[in-house]
Formats: structure tokens, sequence, C-alpha cells
């Protein structure tokens, strides 16, 4: 695929080596001449120096002949033109980030077809749903959903405690309908077979029916507590207000502290059910006064990321017994986990898996990255004719690097087997390494 980029944020430079490890044509346009050497560097990449919205720039990056065109800058404005104009020279699908809430009616996460662009996107609105699916299981680490909320994954942390540690995969009696996709080790993503022992520190993604999910916290010493009944959340960004917004619906008490006297007028106005508080979310005085003890979930989301950090370290040490924290820069990911925060979650990552839909050739409906990308869940719609269709699995000679974890047909969702026989049209949840995806994908195309 041709593919135009504006902007070498932290959100277009993931997405652009994403899309160049997938040998697609990509051009990137920015006015930072530092950021554009550096991508020149690094990625194989062709570079363009200019505003992402001038008609002569865009037309230097022959945007009119573009399969994908994607405005990802930090202005929204700036993003907006251009895809307006991009899609006016010609270019077949565009996407554009825009995370001003001016221009949404709602806390959707995305908007499709406004002003002529196929998909906008909101990052803060993203970010908020998935820390709002999080602590709506207050034992996992992540939380995705598939096929319409049929199919689930969660992420689940094994200590000393749990009696699935020292036992091999094929020894464990799971719920029906529920399978280890994969297994995190040492920052590293394992693939189990049936003789791979879990050992303690592992965290395991488990998939299945979403009414079986409990059962797996329930088998894992991890239960999900029936009700979530408070939180606090550190930060009058954005993504609290939406994340805040969330949680008041489902009749969660929630307390915000924010720092700035002035935003914390700001959101009062549009947060008529939370309590708001003039103070510094990174003092432990005021956490203990506030009872962080006693609350389920804690979310560190101000607009800066060692503010998280600081005020996620307290909250664990004070006794929170959930944390999460907003995280902007990619090196700090893997230091938060290593710091014991249980979920850092980026807005650049959640912008991807909704742009890396689009940039999907064949039958690729959505895809969730796991681990900065080091594994992926792809969901396909397999088409008449492919070699995944019409065989029981355990012969289509399907990669052992690779797990179907999931199956939705005209009856219903399921956990297949090898027995099992995939028909055409029914949707398909595969997790693999990226190194192994088009192997997977050769199985959903038609001969």
């Amino acid at each position: 695929m041709n593919i135009v980029i504006v902007g070498m944020g932290e959100v277009g430079r993931y997405i652009s080596s994403v899309l160049v490890s997938e040998n697609h044509n990509v051009v990137i346009i920015d006015s930072d001449q530092d950021a554009l050497q550096q991508a020149e560097e690094t990625l194989d990449v062709m570079v363009l120096r200019g505003h992402g919205a001038s008609l002569k720039t865009l037309t230097q990056a022959n945007s009119a002949e573009a399969d994908l065109f994607i405005a990802v800058t930090d202005n929204c404005e700036v993003n907006i033109l251009s895809a307006i104009r991009a899609k006016e020279l010609g270019a077949k699908r565009t996407i554009a980030r825009v995370s001003q809430p001016a221009y949404y009616e709602n806390e959707r996460g995305m908007i499709t077809g406004m002003m002529g662009i196929d998909l906008i996107i909101n990052p803060n609105a993203l970010i908020a749903m998935e820390m709002h699916k999080i602590i709506r299981s207050t034992s996992a680490v992540a939380v995705e959903d598939f096929a319409d909320n049929r199919i689930e994954m969660i992420q689940l942390p094994m200590d000393a405690k749990s009696p699935l540690v020292d036992k091999m995969l094929k020894d464990i009696r799971l719920p029906d309908n529920t399978l280890v996709a994969a297994m995190i080790r040492d920052h590293e993503i394992i693939v189990p077979g049936g003789s791979d022992s879990i050992r303690e520190d592992d965290e395991l993604l488990f998939v299945g029916k979403i009414e079986q999910i409990p059962k797996v916290e329930k088998l894992v010493k991890r239960e999900r507590r029936r009700y979530t009944r408070r939180v606090i959340i550190v930060g009058g960004s954005q993504v609290s207000v939406s994340l805040a917004k969330a949680l008041a619906a489902d009749h969660i008490e929630v307390l915000i502290i924010e720092k700035d006297r002035e935003r914390c007028r700001e959101i009062s106005h549009v947060l008529h059910h939370v309590a708001i508080i003039n103070a510094d979310g990174t003092n432990a005085h005021v956490l203990e006064e506030e009872n962080i003890s006693t609350t389920d979930a804690f979310v560190a989301a101000s607009g800066e990321d060692e503010v998280n950090l600081m005020a996620s370290l307290l909250a664990r040490d004070l006794g929170a017994p959930r944390v999460l924290a907003l995280v902007h820069k990619p090196d700090y990911s893997p230091i938060c986990e290593r710091l014991g925060i249980d979920s850092p979650l980026s807005p650049r990552i959640e912008v991807a898996k909704q742009v890396l839909k689009y940039s999907r050739a064949g039958q690729i409906l959505s895809i969730a990255p796991v681990m900065e990308g080091k594994g992926e869940f792809l969901e396909f719609l397999a088409p008449e004719g492919a070699p995944i269709v019409g065989k029981p699995i355990k012969q289509v000679g399907f990669p052992t690097s690779a797990n179907i974890c999931g199956v939705v047909d005209k009856v219903g969702a399921f956990v297949p087997r090898g027995d099992d026989i995939i028909e055409a049209n029914d949707r398909v949840i595969v997790f693999s390494t990226p190194d192994n995806r088009q192997k997977v994908e050769k199985f959903f195309k038609s001969r």
C-alpha cells in the first residue's frame, strides 16, 4: 500500500515503524527537520519537510495516489484540514487524530464520515474507554474484546498463591471455551504448548467466551469483585474527564485530585457527580487523607508522565489494590512494569490499533497489539476458498507458533479444538507474533 503519514510525534513514529515492517510504501511529512532526519536514519521511508495541510506539500507527497492517508500531529486543526485536502486530491482512505473535545458531541473514541474524513480518532476517549474496561475487571492487567464483545482476552499475573504455578498447561483443566493464548515471561512473548510449565511472575493471556472469563479468574484465585465502588484519579486531563464520566454513569464514586485551581473549576462544570479537590496527587499526605487504601482502583492520568509515575508508585506503596498509569513516552512502559504498576496505558498504542486496521489488506477486521507490538491478536473474516475453511483445524497445517483462540459462526462463539471446522464468513481470532503474521494471513486469503 502507498501510505502518507503527517506528523512524527510518538504516535506517528510508532505507526510508521509498524507499517514499514509490513513492507508498505510510506511517505512522512513533518515540519521538524530533526524528526525527519531521525525517521530517515531508522526507517526505510521517504521524508518531506513541510506543512501537513499545505496543498503543495500534499501534492509533492503524491497524496492523490495514497491508499491510506494518516494525519497524527499534535494539532487537531492541521490533522482535519490535511485529511480533508488529501481526500479531495484523491486519497482512498483518510484518518485524522483529533483530541479536542470541542469536535465531539459524545465520548466515543472514533467517528466515521465526519467532514468527509473516513475515520476520526480521539486518543483521549480511546484510552479512557480502555481504562474503564480494565477497572471493570479488577484483577486484570489488560482486557480486550473481540467479535462484538462475544470473545474476551484477559491478561492475568501469576503470583506465588496461584494454583497454576509449576503446572504444565496440559495438566490444567480450564473452563469450557477458554484457553491460554500466550504467556509473558521476562518481557518476552511465548506461544505455549501443552508441555510448557507456568512459573511465578508469568503473565497469562486467557481467551474465551466472555461469560466464561470470570470462571478463569476464579480458577487462578484472582476473582473479580462484584462491584467497583470507588476510584481515585490524579490529574484533570481530558482522559480523566472522559473516564470520570464513564465511571459516574456506572454509579461508581469518583474523586479527582488536580493541582491547578483553574482546571478544577473548568472540569467541575462538566462533571456534576464527581468530587474534585485542588491538591497535589504526588503528595503522600493527600493520598492518605483521601483513604487511598480503601479505594478499588487508582488512576494516574495527568498530562505529565513523570507525575503519573510518581503518583502511581506512592499509591502502590500506600496500599491501592489496582494502579493504572497513563504513559505517553514509549521508554516508560517497561519501567512501569518493573516498578510494579499494574497497567501502564499508552494513547499511541490505542490510536495505532485503530490505524492498523485500516492498513491491513485482505480480511483482517481488527488488531490488538500486546507488549508494544511483540505479540498481537488478529480478528479475521474467513473468506470462501481460504485454506483455513472446510477442514478440521488439525489438518490445515496452521503454524504452531500461532493460536486460533476463538471462532464466531452463525450459531455463536466458541473456542475451537483440533476437530472443529471453520466455515466461510466465520470470524476467527488468532494470536501471533509479527514475524509469523504473513504465514497466518495466508490461511485467510482465497485461493
